[in-house]
């Protein structure tokens, strides 16, 4: 058995997975670890928005993922004061104008075994208990029960989603997640409507709620809030989720409903504008980098694209035979080119958007002015451009002027 690698990728999930399939594919001697044995459960909202589904159909997957997952083209976003706005995804030019809706133990074991599939060496249930990087390369110290086994490879990829620890490790100083949120799975609900929705009303602001349908009668239901000043230390992602639980729309939504399993929370990383993205022959992918919208939290879709984004860096890197600090900058600069202006526009969005007066302005607004919805969808989804200097402010004057 080898443990000399051109690649080892530590963390298995949408990310970790993305890289080492394309990576594999191309013939890349890649090693893929994780600490869980799979199938595991990944504790998320289990949102796949349109931007996510041409890379999954790249990867091969898509024609087994829609026929397990939950379709939805509708949206509707409730503010504080219970006023809703609803609007479908509007057509898009490179991915189609729906979402799915599928759990992550479903999705994250099918890209792993797409991944293997492809030439991928995996090996779960091991936990990475060092990361050291020399002249000649990177090694990888693991644990498997009572076995240590080192490995040695010429490039890292670290995708081990918003937990900091192996990053402090290696000298990248990453902030503390910024959002908590828990979820849990509901079924037998007698009345689920057949869209997404995004709630602000009887959750803990600055937060949300959503209510994601997995089938008919089944949902994935959770909320989250943003840590922020005193609430901070006293608030837990469980008392936001029960808050929300008591609401009147979610008190209603689930009479006669049974909670499935248990509650689980998570942390969430929204700080890619200002994070790092790669070491000294290491580069960081998805949550890793920070990657998770601050506005919507999706991340599976940056997840899968900066996976492939550094697989195909890499192999440009191996090709040239030059893994130099100027390389691994360009992998930066690459990822900065893609998403800054999006997740700076996010974040002034929901700086914007949590504030209790703006959300109740702003979703009758969109009620009556569909084009906003629209152009606010077009942006998120990376149909359309994020402004560079324009603010969400100028957005709404714009469109309101012009209808």
């Amino acid at each position: 058995m080898s443990s000399s690698f051109d690649v080892a990728i530590i963390g298995a999930g949408p990310a970790g997975s993305s890289a080492a399939y394309f990576l594999a594919r191309a013939g890349v001697n890649v090693l893929l670890l994780d600490k869980a044995t799979f199938p595991r459960d990944k504790t998320c909202g289990d949102g796949l928005i349109p931007r996510a589904l041409p890379i999954l159909a790249e990867m091969g997957v898509l024609d087994a993922i829609t026929p397990h997952g939950w379709k939805l083209d509708t949206l509707e976003v409730s503010a504080p004061s219970g006023r809703t706005v609803r609007f479908t995804i509007p057509p898009l030019p490179h991915a189609p104008n729906y979402a799915v809706v599928m759990p992550r133990l479903e999705l994250d074991n099918l890209l792993l075994q797409q991944a293997v599939k492809a030439g991928a060496d995996f090996r779960g249930g091991v936990h990475v208990r060092g990361l050291q990087t020399d002249a000649q390369g990177v090694t990888v110290q693991v644990e498997q029960g009572n076995h240590a086994e080192t490995f040695r490879a010429t490039l890292a990829i670290v995708a081990t989603g918003a937990s900091t620890a192996l990053l402090t490790s290696i000298g990248i100083s990453a902030p503390k997640p910024n959002i908590v949120a828990a979820r849990a799975y509901f079924e037998d609900i007698q009345s689920l409507p057949p869209y997404f929705q995004f709630r602000f009303d009887g959750v803990v602001l600055p937060g949300y709620g959503w209510v994601f349908p997995l089938s008919p009668t089944a949902a994935n239901i959770g909320a989250g809030f943003i840590r922020t000043g005193k609430q901070a230390h006293h608030q837990s992602a469980q008392t936001a989720f029960n808050s929300f639980l008591q609401s009147y729309a979610i008190k209603s939504l689930l009479a006669g409903a049974k909670q499935a399993g248990t509650l689980r929370s998570f942390p969430i990383r929204t700080d890619f504008a200002t994070a790092p993205t790669y070491a000294s022959r290491v580069l960081l992918v998805g949550e890793a980098a920070g990657l998770v919208n601050p506005l919507t939290g999706d991340g599976i879709d940056f997840a899968l694209e900066s996976g492939k984004i550094a697989a195909e860096h890499i192999r440009h890197m191996l090709r040239l035979g030059d893994v130099s600090p100027a390389q691994l900058q360009t992998y930066d600069t690459m990822l900065r080119g893609r998403y800054q202006d999006l997740f700076r526009f996010s974040g002034q969005v929901s700086r914007w958007s949590l504030n209790p007066r703006a959300l109740n302005t702003l979703v009758p607004l969109a009620a009556a002015r569909p084009r906003l919805p629209e152009v606010l969808v077009n942006i998120l989804l990376g149909a359309k451009p994020a402004p560079e200097k324009m603010s969400i402010l100028r957005i709404v004057k714009g469109v309101a002027s012009r209808l």
